[in-house]
């Protein structure tokens, strides 16, 4: 779920961000009871800085409370496609592939931004790690999970759902990426990779 932002008195992102991937995977695993509880209990840090705004992740959450379905039936959905001109998921498509990660071209801004090359590297160390799950057997992927954390290993090194989640940009004053469609598609990148990480267990 994309939610808007607002400059100040908004629920802290990464709050939020996190209790939607618990959220998701509670479902996943039919723990009905807990994300009645957690849903209920649940309150998120306000910020001075940009947030989500409280009225939009409220109402997502009150669906599921009211069982109705939300817009995007699933917070974290592993058959995906990026928009970067909007952020969004585009479902009913095959998962995101290195491929067309690498053919996509994020939007660039006038005003502030993520620096560029800082971003189009980390890209292409995603669309490397993508590559390498499309690429290779279930046997091999399990030899090269067991070798990731083996100095002497010549073995290519995967990148994380979490390496991906929370890496940080430099920003610059202008001409840089589009820092709001970068965060968006990181989230979703973050998913793709955790998806490719459980499905080879």
């Amino acid at each position: 779920m994309q939610f808007k932002t607002v400059q100040t008195n908004g629920y802290k992102i990464s709050e939020v961000d996190h209790f939607l991937r618990k959220l998701n995977k509670w479902q996943a695993d039919g723990k009905t009871k807990t994300v009645s509880t957690k849903l209920q209990r649940i309150t998120f840090s306000l910020t001075n800085k940009k947030g989500y705004d409280p009225k939009e992740v409220d109402d997502y959450l009150d669906s599921f409370l009211s069982q109705k379905t939300p817009s995007q039936k699933s917070v974290s959905n592993p058959r995906m496609e990026l928009d970067y001109s909007t952020g969004q998921v585009l479902t009913a498509t095959p998962t995101i592939t290195s491929q067309r990660l690498r053919e996509l071209s994020p939007p660039v801004v006038e005003e502030i931004g993520y620096e560029k090359a800082e971003v189009d590297n980390f890209l292409n160390l995603i669309a490397d790690t993508l590559q390498i799950f499309e690429e290779s057997t279930d046997e091999e992927i399990q030899k090269i999970k067991a070798d990731q954390y083996d100095p002497n290993s010549e073995t290519p090194k995967l990148l994380s759902a979490d390496q991906i989640r929370w890496v940080l940009f430099t920003v610059n004053d202008s001409d840089g990426y589009d820092i709001l469609a970068i965060d968006a598609a990181v989230n979703r990148l973050s998913d793709a990779l955790e998806y490719h990480w459980r499905k080879s267990e």
